[in-house]
């Protein structure tokens, strides 16, 4: 009996599992809005108003960070600033701010021309998600578009093996995380459990 109530739990997890990845993030409190000509300082940083915003969810190389594309390298961080430069250029960018990460920039979900610009950076593959758009992340690698068109170290992981500061994923969704997170110890030990017998 003891096996089949491990299969059944296991069951249960795998279907609580997918219910939990269906769900939409859930949404933060908005501490502010700043609308206005926004500059792009990086791939996901912009300056608007005379404050600097750190896109929510969403992780592009550094300036400096070098990738491979078709045998050559490429300045992928200069790239993604670029990118976003393109986006913001010319336009009125709206931005709900959720507070500030631990370096003190606003965190916020910004817009231009009615589209979610974190989302943009991330589906056109010049940012990786780091707490939302992973469906766009899915997409953007099995299109092998931007980054996925070559070879790249994620930013989090680049910053650590050249000296930077470490950066923990935004918090938009953390939640989500620790259930992932929790299912997939409670997995390991359910199988390892399943292995001994």
């Amino acid at each position: 009996m003891g096996t089949i109530g491990g299969w059944i739990f296991l069951l249960l997890l795998c279907a609580g599992a997918y219910v939990v990845s269906q769900l939409p993030p859930p949404e933060r409190t908005v501490t502010g809005e700043l609308s206005g000509m926004a500059t792009a300082s990086d791939g996901d940083s912009l300056r608007l108003d005379g404050r600097r915003i750190r896109l929510d969810g969403i992780d592009a190389p550094e300036i400096g960070q070098i990738c491979e594309r078709d045998g050559a390298q490429w300045d992928c961080g200069a790239d993604a600033r670029q990118r976003l430069r393109a986006m913001v250029s010319g336009t009125t960018t709206h931005c709900r701010l959720h507070g500030r990460d631990k370096y003190g920039r606003d965190l916020g979900t910004c817009e231009t021309n009615g589209r979610d610009i974190g989302r943009e950076m991330v589906a056109t593959g010049y940012a990786v998600s780091y707490g939302r758009y992973r469906k766009e992340e899915a997409a953007a690698e099995r299109q092998n578009v931007g980054l996925w068109g070559g070879d790249f170290t994620r930013p989090q992981a680049w910053r650590r093996s050249n000296g930077h500061a470490d950066e923990a994923p935004h918090v938009v969704d953390s939640w989500l995380d620790a259930i992932r997170l929790w299912l997939s110890e409670q997995l390991s030990a359910l199988f390892a459990r399943i292995g001994d017998a």
